[in-house]
């Protein structure tokens, strides 16, 4: 399986686990970078949706979000530390 197949399956499965968290309409804005290859925006934008918006991200989506970052060779920490901080841990 190459990155870009990794990558996108990771994506879905994150988006799957946003049903009922995030809005259609900011579903609709992370998958919108998807859809155009931009991955690191729609990370980016997920993650600054849970903390601007206060919302709390379940561990299943903290594991798929450091796998997305490690999959995109990004600091997967980084990533799973705002995530718990927007949480208040």
């Amino acid at each position: 399986m190459s990155d870009f197949t990794i990558v996108e399956s990771l994506f879905s499965r994150l988006l799957s686990a946003l049903n009922g968290v995030f809005s259609v309409s900011e579903i609709a804005e992370v998958s919108g970078f998807v859809d155009v290859g931009e991955y690191g925006l729609a990370l980016d934008t997920a993650v600054d949706l849970f903390v601007e918006e206060e919302k709390v991200a379940s561990d299943d989506v903290i594991v798929l979000v450091q796998s997305l970052a490690i999959a995109m060779e990004l600091p997967a920490v980084e990533y799973s530390d705002r995530l718990r901080a927007a949480d208040g841990e």
